[in-house]
């Protein structure tokens, strides 16, 4: 039997799209647009979008994570949202790892149940 796991034993651990988010805010520290949030991420490899449509990954994320949602969002809460430009929390610009793991596990569960509501809808249709 082949290793095919190239030698490298270890899991890597990729960003979730709200830790890319919040670097590049870091690095850009002004209010963005999710145009150019998107854009950077991008431009800087720091997230691999599985999706035809990173900017709508990147507004569900924004939104999920905004102080102002409530309903079907994440508990923690990173960016507030004031008219079309998005800024960081001052408290989520310095992340415990505890707390990264956190957001990486609420991304996967609410990109799981969107998964799900959009099959839902289409089995609806």
């Amino acid at each position: 039997m082949s290793d095919i796991s190239g030698g490298n034993d270890k899991k890597i651990k990729q960003k979730t799209i709200a830790q890319a988010i919040l670097e590049v805010m870091g690095e850009t520290n002004r209010p963005m647009t999710s145009q150019e949030i998107c854009q950077l991420i991008l431009e800087k490899n720091l997230y691999h979008f599985n999706t035809s449509d990173p900017l709508k990954m990147v507004r569900d994320a924004l939104w999920r994570h905004d102080v102002k949602t409530g309903k079907r969002s994440s508990p923690n809460k990173f960016f507030v949202q004031d008219g079309k430009y998005w800024n960081p929390l001052e408290s989520s610009t310095s992340l415990t790892e505890e707390t990264q793991e956190d957001i990486t596990m609420i991304d996967f569960e609410a990109s799981l149940f969107d998964y799900l509501f959009d099959l839902e809808d289409l089995e609806g249709s």
